[in-house]
């Protein structure tokens, strides 16, 4: 049954027009940066004071469960709302599903798929920043079955998204394991700091202008939304495919491929990820590969150091400064310091690194693949191909 938007919901909360007043800590406030992949990324979020809170918050509070959707800047990025204790900032809708009629997680899959996004698009507006009023969205016609098929398809998908949601926790542990690893290491005497160039080869973008996309093209171009925080390289997260002459023009220096690190010169300056199984890409603009010596094969300790704070605080010394973006110079890169020490030491270390980084691998693999066999079931749950009565 069609209905419009506006009389599916309970509750549709706007911030439009009001800006709090910042604070050091207090409660924090999410923005359309805080959004991406599905998440909440709390911590971009800024914060307000709890009498800000009440001063700020009056058209409504949000509530655990809510659906979260940002209007512009970009447009359509959703998430679930799992806390309280929250305040959300201009650009984002806060959305809440009348009961008996619209599934908060049934209305959080929808707009998250291509159908939902197309129906977002279809209805924004602007020219410089484009987004949709609250007005416009209010206005958008949805197709929704009875509510026990939409809690029927929401099951299914969200046993998929909590497996997701495991193998990302254990990431995060495991991530976290190695980094206090590679913090005794930096405190042992017995590695010394040396320059990457030692152990590993840099090679520059090809300084070119971007390729255009092609459907059904021969090869991947690494983009910005390639690299993941936990520095891995995510090729589904973003498919920017190039023609075959463009892909050959775009690898005469280096393929990437599995055990190879890009490093990002400009934007997120600094953001490493390593190539896993499979990989066959071409390196995009503002990007530095990192290839490790025949000699040298400590992948698994490279990702480790790569990645740590410590790597994080060289990188920052080296940045320069502009006035409109910070810029990682491609001439500083093979100086960046990593602990070095006796190849002993370092097969024995590469050993304890290796399984860790190897798991890591292994559930990033299974999410794209949960994620895909999600992204499949998605369309055809919403469009009734698959039935479920």
């Amino acid at each position: 049954m069609k209905y419009k938007v506006e009389d599916t919901l309970e509750k549709i909360l706007d911030y439009r027009g009001k800006t709090p007043k910042k604070s050091n800590n207090g409660i924090p406030v999410i923005s359309a940066k805080c959004i991406k992949n599905g998440r909440i990324d709390y911590s971009s979020c800024y914060f307000i004071s709890s009498g800000e809170y009440g001063k700020f918050m009056t058209r409504g509070f949000p509530r655990k469960g809510d659906i979260i959707l940002t209007t512009e800047a970009p447009l359509g990025n959703v998430a679930k709302l799992n806390r309280e204790d929250i305040g959300v900032a201009q650009r984002v809708l806060t959305l809440r599903g009348k009961a008996g009629v619209l599934d908060n997680d049934y209305l959080l899959y929808f707009l998250k798929s291509g159908e939902g996004q197309n129906l977002l698009k279809s209805r924004e507006s602007g020219t410089t920043v484009t987004g949709i009023k609250q007005s416009e969205f209010r206005k958008l016609e949805i197709d929704l079955p009875p509510i026990s098929i939409q809690k029927r398809m929401v099951k299914i998908l969200l046993l998929l998204d909590q497996k997701i949601d495991i193998n990302t926790r254990i990431n995060k542990n495991l991530l976290e394991q190695l980094h206090l690893m590679v913090s005794e290491v930096y405190r042992n005497p017995s590695f010394e700091l040396k320059p990457i160039s030692v152990i590993a080869d840099v090679i520059d973008c090809l300084h070119s202008k971007k390729p255009y996309p092609v459907e059904d093209g021969y090869g991947q171009l690494i983009q910005l939304d390639n690299i993941r925080d936990d520095g891995f390289l995510d090729m589904r997260n973003s498919t920017y495919f190039i023609s075959k002459p463009d892909f050959e023009n775009w690898t005469r220096k280096l393929i990437i491929s599995p055990g190879d690190f890009v490093i990002t010169n400009v934007g997120r300056v600094g953001a490493v990820a390593m190539a896993p199984a499979g990989t066959k890409a071409a390196m995009g603009r503002n990007m530095t590969a990192i290839r490790l010596k025949h000699d040298s094969q400590y992948y698994s300790y490279f990702f480790a150091v790569m990645t740590s704070k410590e790597m994080r605080r060289e990188i920052r010394q080296r940045t320069d400064v502009g006035t409109i973006m910070n810029a990682l110079n491609v001439k500083d890169i093979p100086n960046l310091r990593i602990p070095i020490s006796s190849e002993q030491q370092m097969r024995g270390i590469e050993k304890t690194f290796k399984s860790f980084v190897e798991q890591i691998e292994a559930n990033n693999l299974e999410n794209q693949f949960l994620s895909a066999v999600r992204d499949s079931l998605l369309p055809k749950l919403l469009s009734g191909t698959i039935e479920l009565s």
